[in-house]
């Protein structure tokens, strides 16, 4: 064997083919495919290729300042976005290892799944869903209508297929089954959500599920790590007492599998240390057991290692109730807490602010933004700056694609940005504000 040869992406595809698992998704050139057609890369496999696009994308890059429970600015040590989104990458990582799945496969849908989130969190995806459904008249009556909602996990996709802007192309022409484990890392929404130019191509959209086993696990491993991130983020920040959790019948069975005790009261914070990594450990064991054992199940009665038309990555008939008893505590002893001290009110008056602000004067709007949802008429007579506000109105009306692109550049802001773009927008005129919107790109994008 030379060692002094690069190992390229052919005998990348080669070790996949001979080390992964019959029901693992291979990165082969022809079992993938992009919304653009490529040349493959010369040593790195179609989703090696997809997972470093989306590390060095901008929507990533903010995932650092949006937050994840507990505002950015309350501690150092509690989660954002960003280390939400590694953690569940990294549990992915873990069990696809375990089963002999394709590693880079659930690496790239972990770190892409919550690109799509909005600025505070899920409050901030909440009002712009209810704006974008004609449920919100921004107290002036604007009469936006209903122009399809919001859902993070269709905007995840939206920013890697159209948002992003890094090549000749939009987006990021991400493959087929990473786009589809982004989509359905948590539930669909069928029945009212319409959005403009959204690709439908390889979702298999019928299907609640990935078809690949790697995108059920980072469905799994986000459920997994918001579970026992937010349960230690709550202990530390003083929402729940260890007395509380420990009466959850889930934590007396963890404490018994990890031979966890309190022994005196300074022991309380390697017990919460002790106690989180054993839940992890826990709930990833059970996973993987029940998944073996589902997909003997699913080959015996299919005879098929691929195309999964059911959810074979789940936790056990045993544990399943109790990681929802887990989750129901969470949410009303720790989420609707911190809801309440942290002033939700003041977040959904920022973003409502904000989209009043965009709405009624567009030209405030980055010119990228309007190009994907104006002519270049239209263009010219927003930024010449004679059209006053009804004016502006009626030449944007029945055009949902302005809201929606108004929804595009709020939806990608983080905490901070949001906050000092609605002080910079309520502070001056916007006349001169549109003088100044180049310093306004440069701050947020």
């Amino acid at each position: 064997m030379n060692i002094y040869k690069i190992r390229d992406r052919q005998s990348l595809e080669r070790i996949e083919a001979d080390l992964l698992s019959p029901f693992a998704c291979k990165s082969v050139a022809g079992g993938v495919t992009r919304l653009i057609a490529e040349d493959e890369h010369p040593y790195r496999t179609s989703f090696q290729r997809d997972r470093d696009r989306i590390i060095h994308s901008r929507a990533f890059r903010r995932l650092k300042h949006k937050r994840q429970v507990f505002l950015t600015s309350y501690g150092d040590h509690y989660r954002t976005r960003l280390t939400h989104t590694l953690e569940v990458a990294q549990l992915s990582r873990t069990i696809a290892r375990a089963l002999g799945l394709n590693e880079d496969l659930t690496e790239a849908i972990g770190l892409a799944h919550d690109l799509g989130h909005t600025p505070f969190g899920h409050i901030g995806e909440v009002v712009l869903d209810q704006i974008l459904k004609g449920k919100d008249a921004l107290e002036g009556a604007l009469d936006i209508g209903d122009v399809g909602g919001f859902k993070h996990n269709y905007q995840s996709v939206r920013i890697v297929d159209l948002n992003e802007k890094k090549y000749d192309f939009d987006g990021l022409n991400l493959t087929a089954p990473v786009r589809e484990g982004i989509l359905k890392h948590t539930r669909l929404r069928r029945g009212h959500l319409n959005l403009p130019d959204f690709r439908m191509e390889g979702l298999f959209y019928d299907l609640d599920h990935a078809t690949t086993l790697e995108g059920q696990i980072v469905a799994i491993c986000d459920e997994i790590a918001q579970r026992t991130h937010d349960l230690e983020d709550g202990i530390r920040a003083g929402y729940v007492t260890l007395a509380q959790v420990r009466q959850m019948a889930l934590i007396r069975q963890v404490e018994l599998a990890g031979d966890i005790k309190i022994e005196r009261d300074d022991s309380e914070f390697l017990y919460r240390n002790h106690l989180v990594r054993t839940l992890v450990n826990f709930l990833v064991t059970d996973v993987l057991q029940q998944t073996i054992r589902n997909m003997k199940e699913f080959y015996g009665q299919s005879r098929r290692f691929a195309c999964f038309d059911a959810r074979l990555v789940w936790f056990s008939d045993a544990v399943d109730p109790l990681q929802e008893e887990l989750d129901r505590f969470i949410m009303h002893e720790i989420i609707a807490k911190a809801a309440e001290r942290r002033s939700d009110e003041a977040a959904m008056s920022t973003i409502r602010a904000l989209f009043r602000h965009y709405y009624v004067h567009p030209n405030l709007l980055p010119a990228y933004r309007l190009e994907k949802c104006t002519t270049p008429e239209q263009q010219r007579m927003i930024y010449n700056g004679s059209q006053g506000p009804a004016e502006m109105k009626k030449l944007l009306a029945d055009n949902p694609r302005f809201p929606r692109a108004i929804s595009d550049h709020i939806a990608g802001m983080t905490d901070h940005f949001a906050e000092q773009t609605l002080l910079k927008l309520s502070n001056l005129p916007p006349v001169e504000l549109a003088r100044q919107r180049g310093d306004i790109e440069i701050l947020g994008f």
